[in-house]
Parts: structure tokens; sequence; C-alpha cells
């Protein structure tokens, strides 16, 4: 018998790999245990994870969550729903003007305005440098998300101080739903 065992002092997470075995000598049944500390191999499997999973400046889902989160709503045909792809505007000269670490800082920024007002169970992705996705689902009308675009729009059209620096970033973004505008993550993506 083998099983993972986490321990935490308070101070430290411990992981331990242990196993069992039963034994038998001479007329008494015996269990033999050894343990092994496996923490950094733990942890680098954590690190691996987040980095396969997760945008490491945004710490946002990848691509690739959302897009699974997607199909398995169209598999379970449960919930309508919408894809709402925002892009910024002109960002290559945000980054050419200001530098690369107050464009990385807006993408941060940015991300936590869209953040804001998003229920448990909708979704905001970085698919790639400047673009994001946000899945909203449940949705009960086309309605409900051009409200919700339209608040968000607000949000992102306000001013952001990063580094001393005043900066205005506009959006584009384009909605789909499903099932009205496809049935497919790639149909909707297309639309």
């Amino acid at each position: 018998l083998v099983s993972e065992e986490c321990v935490d002092d308070g101070h430290s997470r411990q992981v331990l790999l242990t196993a069992h075995r039963p034994v038998r000598i001479a007329d008494r049944q015996l269990l033999i245990s050894s343990s092994a500390d496996i923490s950094e191999q733990k942890a680098f499997e954590d690190q691996l994870f987040r980095s396969a999973y997760y945008d490491e400046l945004t710490d946002l889902p990848t691509r690739r969550v959302i897009e699974h989160r997607a199909n398995g709503l169209m598999r379970t045909g449960e919930n309508k729903f919408a894809l709402a792809f925002l892009d910024i505007d002109n960002f290559k000269h945000i980054n050419d003007y200001y530098g690369h670490a107050v464009g990385d800082a807006l993408l941060v920024e940015l991300a936590k305005r869209l953040s804001r007002e998003l229920r448990d169970t909708d979704m905001l992705s970085r698919i790639s440098g400047d673009e994001f996705l946000l899945l909203l689902a449940p949705i009960q009308s086309g309605q409900e998300v051009a409200d919700h675009i339209k608040s968000t729009l607000v949000r992102l059209n306000a001013p952001f101080f990063i580094d001393g620096s005043e900066i205005f970033a506009s959006t584009s973004i384009g909605v789909s739903l499903h099932p009205e505008h496809g049935d497919t993550y790639e149909v909707l993506r297309q639309n």
C-alpha cells in the first residue's frame, strides 16, 4: 500500500510518500513502513501545472483552460453562454512609447478591471499578448450580455495610472453567443 501525505507544521509544507508492506516474521504479523520526502518533486509538479494552465503575468487561466470549459458547457447543453473576445487597441504603440514594463503593468491592471463584477460561474482568460477572452455563463439573454459589456467598457475607458503615467487604452470587443452563433468553440471564436 502506497500513500501520499501532506504535513503542514505552519512554517513549511512537507509531502511524504509512504509505503506499507505487511510481513510475517515467525508467528507475528508485522507492518513495515517507509517514507520518502517528495516535497521538492511536488513543488516542481505544481509549478509545471501552473505554467501550463495559468498565465505567468496576469495569473489568469490560459486559452486551453477556457476552451476546455466552453467545450464542457457545449457537451452538457444545459447553459446558454457568451464568449467575449477583447483586444487592446494599438497596444504595440503603448509598449513602444512607455516600455514593456509599463505595457505588462497595463495588462495586469486591465485583467483586474475585467475581473470585477464576474460571477463565480464566469471565467476570464488571457489568450495571447494583448487579447483576453471572457466566458459569461449562464446567460438568459443577449441583452444581459450587452449590459455586462457596456459596464466593462465603462471600467476600461477610465485612465490607468501606471508608473507615474496616465494611460488611456481602448479595447475592441467581439461577442458570440452559444448556441445562436455556433455550436463549436472554433465557430464561436470565428464569429
